[in-house]
């Protein structure tokens, strides 16, 4: 039952407040000292991403044409000045959101707004972080806006959370008077006057599935009740909406002070809006605050939709699952799951693997996933359930990059597993646990009678065992969102590529792509159907899939010839893809329970043909072993792809001395330190990519835990806690291979044996 306190809470964005945040919120001030960067986020193929300071820096959204379509601020689409802006806690004419505005003349109680100044002007940011992984949060001190500012007062707290929630990117800024704790001095001030606005700015538009250049904006055009900001294909509109009280009231938008009505085809921002401020002496403490909520939309030009209604500080409340009982707080699911199993362990790690895990898997559920529209025949098909493609750099140069889609499909997998044995180790039934062994063919569920049980509790009962309960309903919803993003995105690879006569919006561009990443398509639906046998999955067109001509599928036509030989840089790895796309091919059209490609897709000698490949890739990792090279980034592929073969049940012929799997480990283990930093440039005359800069690699000790799972899993002879015990001092003795400077918690810490 709600109390009082709670109901106060949800009311006026009270829960914005720092003692109201709740354990949903996720504080980042750990690290302060690490590089500066941006905060993705999204929902449903609509995503923004802020910089450092909680600054708008771009926006997208789908498109049933073009895929997915851009907005960003007046800055250039490289990867040197998207880091920069990235990185700023002031974005200036490259951010286009709600904030304060900077330069204004100190209020003065004059007729014209325009000409009244502002009353207050922002400090320094004081607290960032996110709720629930998901939604980004930023905290300023508000300061007195006087003559001379030499002597800054503070006269309250900014706070500002941005969300999308029905394809519309809504920023709340909450303006609080009062003196933080920490403050050096608490001076004695009091609110009157008013408080300027910012918000918009030059706009350049883009998309996805065209290499038209952006073009930046010319104009905008006020409304009476918002801003539109107009691209060539697509537009902008923004408003500015004002509590006041129960409800809402829009601002208007106005060109700054100097500026004339007749510049307006030329005026290119950013905006203001006047807003009144509550005479503090006259008001109860409660009401010491003011709460603005902007509103962005991009969408087609020439299309008229209605403004949805504001959602309430309830509503969103609600929507962001600030409660901790809430089914989107991960914040709290993941926090409970962690420490359960850190006081469980003797060892701590200095690296958040919480934070780590939790905010991958709302980035990519979130953000890189989009939904695409399928067209058979000619013809558009809206399906409610929509394919989901992998857009990789969604905001700098966006691309739909299959070698990523496996490995990040392939980690969802993963989460999916471990949440599941979580919830089957504490089920207060008979206790069946989920094989973590990334060798065994599926999810096999098997009882295990030496589990303890959990007995539920009551909520109100405070426990450790009582929040394992209440997160429960939590960590099922969690489960609910990975099956079904891991069920669409293998849907958007067969309706692409194996279905014949199909075309989708969001095609992966062979110019953006190397042609060896079409291998990625079989191996990724085998991997999900081999280790996701029990998800429940109901693919429509599993049925129909036999009837489909493998030589009518766009896959045929996109991988290259078996003939064509690649360049030496990438031999070893294309040996390897080759390996696994023919053994998938088998596996997936010979399979015992369940065969899903028809009897047309194994070609002739298609097991000599997997066998051989088999062949030339052991030889491959045999060279690599005795070829004694010292490490560099190029490795770190191949270490992937040598610990996959028997995930993918790839090895046939088991009787032969020496797995892939084993030699990887050798060649990992007897490999020389890093001599060399590869500054990440190329010859003169030279185009291409490269493997730089090496701050890239620094910190990657993948390898290294492969090793230690691959060990564990095959070290019998000691306990549990001697093992993880060794593996510790090992991984911690072999940093100097991975250049990796930080602790890590070994113990079966991430989802089981075997790699994200």
């Amino acid at each position: 039952m709600a109390t009082k306190d709670s109901m106060e809470i949800k009311k006026s964005f009270n829960w914005l407040r720092r003692e109201a945040r709740g354990p949903t919120y996720v504080s980042f001030s750990a690290f302060s000292d690490r590089p500066a960067c941006s905060f993705d986020f999204g929902d449903n193929g609509c995503a923004a991403s802020c910089n450092y300071g909680g600054e708008l820096l771009h926006m997208s959204a789908r498109d049933d044409e073009k895929g997915v379509v851009f907005a960003h601020g007046d800055f250039e689409r490289t990867y040197y000045s998207s880091l920069a802006r990235a990185q700023r806690q002031h974005g200036g004419q490259a951010a286009f959101g709600l904030g304060i505005a900077t330069y204004q003349k100190p209020f003065a109680n004059s007729g014209d707004p325009k000409d009244r100044g502002s009353n207050l002007r922002l400090g320094q940011m004081t607290e960032r972080g996110c709720f629930n992984y998901r939604w980004p949060f930023n905290e300023y001190t508000l300061l007195l806006n006087e003559e001379n500012n030499s002597d800054p007062k503070e006269a309250g707290t900014c706070t500002r959370v941005s969300f999308i929630k029905d394809d519309i990117l809504y920023q709340v800024l909450r303006l609080e008077k009062g003196c933080r704790l920490e403050a050096d001095i608490c001076h004695y001030v009091h609110w009157k006057g008013q408080v300027v606005l910012s918000i918009g700015g030059s706009i350049k538009f883009g998309a996805l599935s065209t290499d038209t250049p952006y073009r930046e904006l010319e104009c905008g055009i006020l409304d009476s009740d918002y801003l539109t900001i107009i691209g060539s294909t697509n537009q902008l509109d923004i408003r500015v909406r004002h509590l006041n009280g129960d409800r809402y009231d829009t601002l208007p938008l106005n060109l700054p002070a100097g500026q004339e009505a007749s510049s307006m085809g030329r005026y290119v921002g950013p905006y203001y809006a006047y807003a009144e401020l509550p005479d503090t002496r006259n008001v109860k403490f409660k009401h010491q605050q003011v709460t603005f909520v902007a509103e962005f939309r991009l969408r087609q030009s020439g299309t008229q939709p209605r403004w949805p209604e504001t959602p309430t500080s309830e509503q969103i409340y609600g929507y962001l699952g600030i409660d901790q009982y809430s089914k989107m707080a991960t914040g709290v699911m993941w926090e409970t799951i962690f420490l359960q199993r850190e006081e469980k362990s003797n060892y701590f790690s200095q690296l958040s693997e919480v934070n780590l895990i939790g905010r991958c898997i709302e980035k990519i559920l979130t953000v890189d996933l989009v939904p695409t529209t399928i067209r058979e025949e000619g013809c558009i098909r809206f399906e409610e359930e929509s394919p989901l493609a992998l857009i990789s750099n969604l905001f700098i140069r966006p691309s739909i990059d299959l070698e990523s889609m496996f490995w990040k499909v392939r980690f969802l997998a993963k989460a999916y597993r471990f949440l599941s044995s979580f919830i089957y180790l504490h089920s207060p039934d008979a206790s069946p646990k989920p094989s973590s062994d990334e060798s065994s063919d599926e999810m096999d569920i098997t009882m295990t009678p030496n589990i303890p049980r959990i007995e539920p509790h009551r909520y109100e009962a405070k426990s450790a065992w009582n929040q394992i309960e209440v997160i429960k309903s939590t960590v099922n919803f969690q489960m609910d969102r990975l099956r079904d993003a891991i069920e669409r995105t293998v849907s958007y690879l067969v309706r692409t590529f194996i279905q014949p006569n199909t075309e989708t919006n969001l095609p992966p561009l062979a110019s953006r792509a190397f042609q060896s990443n079409y291998y990625y398509v079989m191996i990724t639906i085998w991997y999900v159907v081999k280790k996701c046998e029990r998800f429940g999955f109901t693919w429509k067109w599993v049925d129909g899939m036999k009837t489909w001509p493998p030589e009518d599928c766009l896959l045929v036509h996109c991988l290259p010839s078996d003939n064509l030989l690649p360049e030496d840089k990438e031999r070893e790895k294309v040996t390897f893809l080759k390996w696994y796309h023919y053994a998938s091919i088998l596996n997936l059209s010979t399979r015992k329970k369940r065969s899903l490609l028809p009897k047309a897709w194994q070609t002739k000698n298609l097991d000599i043909k997997v066998n051989l490949l088999e062949r030339d890739a052991r030889r491959a990792a045999a060279a690599k072993l005795a070829s004694h090279q010292p490490y560099s980034a190029e490795d770190e592929i191949l270490d992937r792809l040598g610990f996959l073969a028997e995930p993918l049940n790839a090895e046939f012929s088991k009787h032969r001395a020496g797995s892939v799997e084993s030699l990887t480990v050798r060649r990992i283990k007897d490999r020389d330190f890093t001599r060399h930093l590869n500054p990440g440039r190329l010859p003169s005359g030279e185009r291409g990519p490269t493997s730089g800069p090496w701050e890239v690699h620094a910190l990657c000790y993948h390898s290294q835990l492969l090793v230690e799972n691959y060990r564990y899993s095959r070290d019998n002879d000691r306990s549990r806690e001697q093992k993880d015990k060794h593996r510790l001092v090992s991984i911690r003795s072999n940093e100097c291979i991975g250049l990796h400077p930080v602790e890590y918690l070994p113990e079966r810490f991430l989802f089981g044996l075997g790699e994200l």
